[in-house]
């Protein structure tokens, strides 16, 4: 019985690590660990975004897409505008491209 419980409590241990080491690398990468409450003023230039994210009502307050910038930001953009899903459709068109690269 107690050979169980060392097992549990080791294994408890090791994915509070776990979980902890995760947010931690996410943290320092600088994405955000929140919901976006707002949208980003102004347009951004596609050459400057190398991904996105998806924010769901679900999940969070509002709908968005939060960019992923060379410059390490995260803005927050509606995605009923249409030069936001423009770019999310550059950005797709473009990791469809390197996944038939790789085929």
């Amino acid at each position: 019985m107690a050979q169980i419980r060392a097992s549990v409590i080791v294994l408890l241990v090791l994915l509070a690590v776990g979980m902890f080491t995760t947010e931690a690398s996410a943290a320092k990468q600088g994405f955000p660990t929140g919901c976006c409450t707002r949208y980003s003023q102004g347009r951004i230039d596609i050459g400057l975004i190398h991904g996105f994210s998806v924010q769901t009502v679900n999940v969070c307050n509002i709908d968005a897409i939060i960019f992923h910038t060379v410059r390490g930001r995260f803005p927050c953009v509606d995605p009923t505008k249409g030069w936001v899903m423009k770019a999310v459709y550059k950005l797709r068109e473009k990791a469809e491209g390197l996944n038939k690269k790789k085929s």
